[in-house]
């Protein structure tokens, strides 16, 4: 049996339980309907099943139970984590049926790069050393060499940016990994934790672009029609949206967030179906910002 037929089964195995609770005779049917639809040898003892309720865990962060009184297995909760690497096996199980010439399937071909910077900036933070790179920002003609103590991976909107010390400017930077190159692991380093809060920091961050020192949480409303506010209820713009008014007029949300360059950005991008109504601040620079776009 294939590597690719295990991580097939196992993703199989997942979304079935993830539903309701199953019975050994419904999963054994239901991987045997599973192989003739896809062409791969999925159906499985369950000796192997057991087996496989093993792997999982570990894999994918995935805890399944073995209701013994009722004979059924099923998955009782699956946190943020597991979440995600299920997600990301559907991504690659679309990819696959995509590859292999399907006309159903579009891909995006805007992607940006910088991926293969990923596993080597994990593996220095892993090992608490310094990475060097060739740095290009978007505003200027040439590149910079930085050396840095990687602290923080974070995706924002298909991107890749890394937060950490900057070990010649002494503070704390982000860097887009699409726009690094020449990425070196140096030695082993021994820098005392920041006093920065990160967890804290990026809870409040509506993107990643970091607040000034003395800048303040603010609460930010905002009121969408009721069209565009079914993306935003369904696509939250942050951890801490709340819906505080709902009529056939408008949708009010709440935001307890750092108001940045990129959030100013995002409240233009609908300015059509979008008003701030506080904090006053945030109302005069998107109206200047509107007022901007109408100047020849």
């Amino acid at each position: 049996m294939s590597v690719r037929e295990t991580i097939i089964r196992h993703k199989l195995i997942i979304n079935y339980l993830r539903n309701k609770p199953r019975t050994w005779l419904e999963i054994d049917q239901y991987l045997k309907r599973e192989s003739e639809l896809q062409d791969y040898k999925l159906s499985i003892s369950q000796r192997q099943f057991q087996r496989d309720i093993e792997d999982i865990l570990p894999l994918y962060g995935v805890i399944i139970q073995n209701n013994r009184s009722k004979k059924c297995y099923y998955i009782e909760n699956l946190d943020n984590e597991a979440d995600r690497s299920l997600e990301i096996l559907d991504v690659l199980n679309i990819l696959r049926i995509g590859n292999n010439g399907s006309n159903n399937i579009v891909f995006e071909n805007r992607r940006p790069s910088g991926s293969e910077n990923l596993w080597p900036i994990v593996q220095a933070m892993r090992g608490e050393r310094a990475i060097s790179f060739s740095y290009h920002k978007f505003y200027e003609n040439y590149a910079e060499d930085r050396k840095l103590f990687p602290m923080v991976l974070k995706e924002v909107k298909n991107r890749w940016y890394i937060l950490g010390h900057d070990l010649e400017k002494m503070s704390l930077r982000v860097f887009g990994l699409d726009r690094i190159t020449d990425l070196e692991i140096g030695g082993k380093l021994s820098i005392p934790k920041q006093s920065l809060d990160t967890d804290f920091l990026f809870k409040h961050c509506f993107g990643i672009i970091l607040p000034n020192k003395d800048q303040k949480v603010e609460e930010v409303i905002l009121s969408y029609s009721p069209f565009q506010a079914r993306y935003v209820k369904s696509l939250p713009l942050h951890n801490t949206q709340e819906v505080i008014l709902e009529n056939e007029n408008e949708v009010r949300i709440k935001l307890n967030i750092y108001v940045t360059h990129d959030f100013i950005m995002e409240v233009l991008s609908v300015a059509g179906e979008v008003k701030v109504i506080a904090p006053a601040s945030l109302k005069e620079e998107v109206a200047r910002e509107h007022q901007r776009a109408l100047v020849p």
